[in-house]
């Protein structure tokens, strides 16, 4: 499965910022942070300064690890994202796994969240992650048909984890080998 040859996938820059900002606005409908931890008095350079700098590893956290956000670009029209995370913590092993994307609701059903999902695996297994792990809510049918497009098997040991509120996360591991 290769990705989809019409697509740029980049760092966010300078140029990006209404975009961004407008697929940010555009998903908190959906209860999804298009751009993970911005806040509207976070000025652009320096959000994508934090960025930026977290995948090479500088000015992380406490608590958070080396991680990363992608645009994808189809003829210049920002149409989604992935975060990948390097490695993962305890919260990240049990919630939020190696891989995140999202795609805009206008772009859904072409293909994006794979060649996002595929573009993540192959971004973490380039840093020497052998198999990424990705969580889902069990209830998202268009994301549990990307991960499994992807090749994605229910962990073994712990298919799923149950939250106090009654929804389920199911939680896969895909290898990285055949991503990149």
């Amino acid at each position: 499965m290769s990705l989809n040859p019409s697509l740029e996938f980049r760092e966010l820059a300078s140029q990006d910022e209404q975009q961004a900002i407008d697929a940010h606005q555009s998903m908190l409908a959906d209860d999804f942070e298009f751009l993970p931890t911005w806040s509207m008095a976070e000025p652009w350079e320096d959000y994508i300064y934090r960025m930026n700098a977290g995948r090479r590893g500088e000015h992380i956290p406490d608590g958070w690890v080396r991680s990363a956000l992608f645009g994808a670009f189809d003829d210049g029209e920002l149409v989604g994202r992935v975060s990948v995370r390097y490695e993962l913590n305890d919260f990240l092993l049990q919630n939020g796994g190696h891989i995140g994307y999202g795609v805009l609701p206008e772009h859904r059903r072409r293909g994006m969240a794979v060649a996002l999902c595929q573009f993540g695996l192959a971004e973490v297994g380039h840093a020497g992650v052998d198999s990424a792990l990705l969580t889902c809510d069990s209830m998202n049918a268009g994301s549990i048909a990307t991960i499994l497009r992807c090749g994605g098997v229910l962990d073994p040991q712990l298919p799923s984890l149950e939250a106090a509120d009654g929804s389920k996360t199911l939680r896969y591991w895909i290898s990285t080998q055949s991503n990149h």
